[in-house]
């Protein structure tokens, strides 16, 4: 069969091409990138980028931007950007896939907490390595983690986070940058309505205020999707408040979070209220946290102060259904109006 035929490493690549295919093929990733509020960031990112192998640490939520930040610097490094920009998994990255890394071009390693010891240990070796002058590769890292949690993180080697922390980059979620929402969401209309032949598309006052208005937890991209199906649903040339729709699964989690603590009537309705136990506890703040983070395991550790695998034996212990809890979390609840 194909994977019978095909390696490994081969499957990978065949799989990160058709994901950038399919990305570049959608508005240009860099739009992410290029609205006032990440002006500071992307200058920097710039001006680190001219010093070949030097190595990024970048901090961002999903949806911000982080990959495409990677891939700017690749860009503009004058001797990677002759090789490949290749984006890695972290969790896979154990003893073989190190041993396969090309020594050219960009390695983007996303979500770097998640690094097994032996991706941990290529990347401070391959660092370490460095000669001071033009370097032919440059390792990047991404994580939705800040420095200090993850100098904190259990299982994650101090010194790779030290050595890939020369160049640090910050991108801010789209919710502190209320300025970039409305130059985006135009941008993207722009694309929407060439696409459509509609080139008198745009917002009413009332949909720009509810655009405003929404905290986008999946940043840019939530963005980018609300805008396009606004388009899809408008029957005119303007876009009405009620072509804006939101969703949100924040009042689902307001709910869990009252319930978690709140006695329940005793069964035999005479010897009072039954408060949960210990266990109760722990297997509904799991639930409560698998909803929260989407199933994100490396991310609920880092809230409950435990490690990776801790985190997996308690949810075993439990016997929690991870997949039917982020599914019905990620359920569309409409918001009216």
């Amino acid at each position: 069969m194909i994977t019978q035929l095909m390696s490994e490493p081969k499957i990978s690549l065949a799989l990160e091409t058709r994901r950038a295919a399919s990305i570049a093929g959608e508005i240009p990733g860099s739009w992410l990138l290029e609205s006032p509020g990440l002006s500071d960031v992307t200058d920097m990112a710039r001006r680190l980028a001219q010093r070949p192998g030097l190595p990024v640490l970048i901090q961002g939520e999903r949806g911000t931007g982080v990959a495409e930040l990677a891939r700017m610097i690749h860009d503009a490094d004058p001797v990677a950007c002759q090789r490949d920009f290749r984006m890695v998994q972290a969790h896979p990255m154990g003893p073989s896939e190190t041993r396969m890394q090309p020594q050219e071009g960009t390695r983007f390693i996303e979500d770097i907490e998640n690094l097994r010891p032996a991706g941990q240990e290529w990347v401070a070796r391959r660092i370490a390595k460095r000669s001071g002058l033009a370097e032919a590769i440059r390792i990047i890292g991404g994580s939705r983690m800040s420095v200090g949690e993850l100098l904190g993180h259990d299982g994650l080697s101090q010194e790779m986070v030290h050595a890939l922390d020369v160049g640090r980059l910050v991108i801010p979620p789209l919710r502190s940058r209320a300025g970039d929402i409305l130059h985006l969401a135009r941008r993207f209309l722009g694309r929407y309505a060439e696409w459509q032949n509609r080139p008198g598309l745009r917002f009413s006052e009332a949909a720009e205020r509810k655009l405003l208005s929404h905290t986008y937890p999946a940043n840019v991209r939530e963005l980018r999707n609300i805008v396009e199906r606004a388009a899809a649903l408008a029957t005119s040339h303007e876009i009405g408040e009620s072509d804006i729709i939101l969703f949100d699964h924040a009042g689902q989690a307001t709910k869990l979070r009252s319930d978690l603590f709140r006695p329940t009537p005793a069964a035999d309705g005479n010897a009072g209220a039954h408060f949960p136990t210990l266990a109760d506890l722990e297997r509904d703040y799991l639930k409560l946290l698998i909803r929260e983070f989407h199933g994100q395991r490396a991310a609920i550790a880092r809230i409950m102060g435990v490690s990776y695998p801790t985190v997996s034996r308690m949810i075993a212990h439990h016997g929690i259904d991870v997949r039917a809890i982020v599914d019905e979390a990620t359920a569309p609840v409409e918001v009216a109006g």
